[in-house]
């Protein structure tokens, strides 16, 4: 049985017979099935003519002025060929292409432009009269800053593109074209600096679109799914961003941005893992306050990894490690608690995660409240009730507060799998074990590549790069790019960035 898509290896070819091509197109854009698929019918130049277009995505009123009218009444011309005069001399467009492809003339129609076709005239016009509702320009929610520009990308691809042409205002800008699925297809935008990206990560992407093979990619995230090297990983092998102030950070360190339609995020590849802790105004604030908050950063995180974990196999294995006050406050909590310290910091765990999502799916501020509240009401009743010890809740509490410090919800997650994989190791073993499945977490991580490129680069392997990696140095000595980009255009600048500051290298 056919596919219900349309087929581009079956879709047809607009032809110079007026009646089969009307027959076609009804059938292929189900004409007569759907209502706002409009097909208006009329004379150009005493010849048969019709107009399609979507109702609601094209806007009507520029199809009226700017394609019926002009068609309307054009005068008569024997100079140039009927496609030709009606692109060059009647219709007053700024973007007029001819296709013969059914299939294009359809993805083109439903995008928001309009196609004519003409008696006797080869092939088809397709005209750029988009006109369909599209949200503004707003700043972004998961991406808040203090320090730096508030605007953040939206659901059209083109609003995008604008956005980021607007702040690289060069031609090496290079903003390349593609479509993913083979039966409903999606557009996407490859963005990259030429010279300043690698040709093989350019080329090694491109081959990766094209070698796509599924019926429709509904999502940014699906895509990334569909592009990253290892699946299985826990790591995300991409930097994703709302904001186009980081997608145009990305693109000087020499990585690739990918745009999609309907996506009001951006994918940066290939990614590494100093990427993926950064958060977006640090290269906004002085160096000293970036330095801070990247150490305040990581450091939340380690304790959200590792506190739970350590907390098991001292309490459970090794109490000998903690002082004689400490391992009496533990006994003397965990004397009234019917669990023991493992199943309740497991479960504890696992409670904080079902808060969490409940209080992200919630919409709006209900949301933040949900989670404030029913973790006090909720913390406070079971240590009333003696289920679970107050020691169990402290820790909980600050893996919790060090995995919210991470800058991206992906990092997150992979933090809390992570930490569960510990507690259990530590609940099993003590240190031995949960210093194996440490071990293996880390085995697992330093083999993950990006687009073939090292994840954990420039530090393993070891690469000349921008140091701006773990600690934020100071704007002026960032003089290198990424360990990704290309290596004979590392350098950002030769000579002094402060040449006001070395008056003897200006002259």
């Amino acid at each position: 049985m056919e596919h219900p898509s349309w087929n581009p290896q079956k879709s047809g070819v607009i032809t110079e017979d007026f009646k089969q091509n009307l027959l076609l197109i009804r059938e292929a854009a189900h004409v007569n099935e759907s209502e706002d698929v409009i097909l208006r019918q009329f004379s150009v130049l005493g010849h048969p003519a019709a107009i399609l277009y979507l109702d609601g995505m094209a806007d009507g009123e520029a199809v009226q002025r700017y394609l019926m009218e002009p068609l309307l009444h054009a005068a008569p011309c024997d100079e140039l060929s009927l496609d030709s005069y009606l692109a060059e001399k009647v219709l007053p467009l700024a973007s007029v292409s001819p296709t013969a492809q059914l299939f294009t003339v359809l993805s083109r129609v439903f995008s928001g432009d309009a196609a004519l076709i003409v008696d006797t005239m080869p092939g088809a016009l397709i005209a750029d009269v988009k006109g369909f509702i599209r949200r503004g320009i707003s700043e972004p929610i998961n991406e808040s800053v203090i320090a730096g520009p508030h605007e953040g990308f939206t659901e059209s691809l083109r609003d995008n593109t604008v956005l980021m042409r607007r702040m690289m205002r060069t031609p090496s800008l290079i903003i390349e074209a593609a479509a993913v699925g083979n039966k409903i297809p999606s557009r996407v935008c490859m963005l990259y600096l030429n010279g300043i990206a690698r040709k093989e990560n350019v080329d090694e992407l491109r081959r990766r679109l094209e070698g796509i093979n599924i019926d429709y990619v509904s999502s940014i995230g699906m895509l990334e799914q569909l592009l990253e090297d290892q699946p299985f990983s826990l790591l995300p092998q991409t930097a994703a961003t709302e904001r186009p102030d980081r997608a145009v950070s990305f693109l000087n360190e020499g990585q690739i941005v990918l745009l999609m339609e309907n996506a009001p995020s951006a994918l940066a590849l290939p990614s590494g893992f100093q990427h993926l802790f950064h958060a977006p105004d640090d290269t906004a604030m002085r160096w000293q306050y970036g330095t801070f908050l990247r150490l305040l950063r990581l450091s939340g995180i380690t304790i959200s990894l590792l506190l739970p974990a350590v907390f098991i196999c001292l309490t459970v294995y090794h109490p000998e490690g903690m002082s004689l006050s400490l391992l009496t406050s533990v006994i003397e909590s965990q004397a009234k608690v019917p669990l023991s310290l493992f199943p309740s910091l497991l479960i504890m765990l696992l409670i904080f995660s079902l808060i969490n999502e409940a209080g992200t799916r919630v919409p709006g501020a209900l949301g933040t409240s949900l989670s404030i509240v029913g973790g006090l009401i909720l913390g406070q009743a079971v240590v009333e009730a003696e289920l679970f010890s107050p020691l169990v809740l402290i820790v909980v509490a600050l893996s919790g507060l060090g995995s919210y410090a991470a800058p991206s919800f992906p990092i997150t997650l992979s933090i809390r799998i992570s930490q569960l994989i510990l507690v259990l190791g530590a609940g099993i073993g003590g240190y031995p074990c949960m210093i194996f499945a440490l071990f293996a977490l880390l085995t697992r991580c330093f083999g993950i590549t990006s687009l073939r490129q090292p994840f954990f680069a420039p530090a393993i392997p070891k690469r000349p790069a921008n140091p701006d990696a773990i600690l934020r140095k100071p704007i002026w000595r960032q003089r290198l790019r990424g360990a990704i980009a290309n290596p004979f255009f590392m350098d950002r600048m030769i000579g002094p960035m402060r040449v006001w500051d070395h008056p003897k290298e200006k002259t």
